[in-house]
């Protein structure tokens, strides 16, 4: 009896391990693409079909392509054949400049530089008015906007 209420104890400690390890892994990837703006998408769950996409686990740094004909494929990174990843590219990004982006950010820039109070709308729709400190984070999101967008 000692025997098998053991290995029913070992067993379902197995089924707890492989229970908690499958979300530590869903966790720790991510599939990132871009939308048909351009714009990149983060998500855990992989795009629409017929888009290509990357698999990127963030515990180890390495980026699976995935192209748009493969499909969904599991957030695993555990290389395996037919799960190859690489490492990722410790370059940044580069963004296009985009004149639309550079136009409204030098506007931004123009009205945060006034002498005047800045009102917003909060995620509920709900006006307020922008603090000295929140006008300032403003200016340097408009400043890095032109930085990136404008030539």
């Amino acid at each position: 009896m000692y025997r098998s209420l053991f290995g029913s104890a070992t067993a379902v400690a197995a089924l707890l391990v492989a229970l908690f390890s499958i979300p530590a892994v869903a966790e720790n990837t991510y599939y990132r693409w871009l939308d048909d703006r351009g714009n990149p998408v983060h998500s855990d769950r992989p795009p629409p079909k017929g888009i290509d996409y990357e698999v990127v686990s963030t515990g180890t740094s390495l980026i699976r392509q995935v192209d748009a004909e493969e499909g969904a494929v599991p957030p695993e990174v555990e290389p395996r054949v037919g799960n190859e990843f690489e490492p990722a590219s410790t370059e940044p990004t580069k963004v296009e400049k985009n004149p639309e982006y550079c136009q409204r950010a030098r506007e931004n820039l123009e009205t945060l530089n006034k002498d005047i109070r800045i009102r917003m709308r909060d995620e509920n729709g709900e006006y307020y008015y922008l603090t000295e400190e929140q006008k300032a984070e403003q200016k340097r999101n408009a400043d890095q906007a032109i930085a990136t967008h404008c030539d």
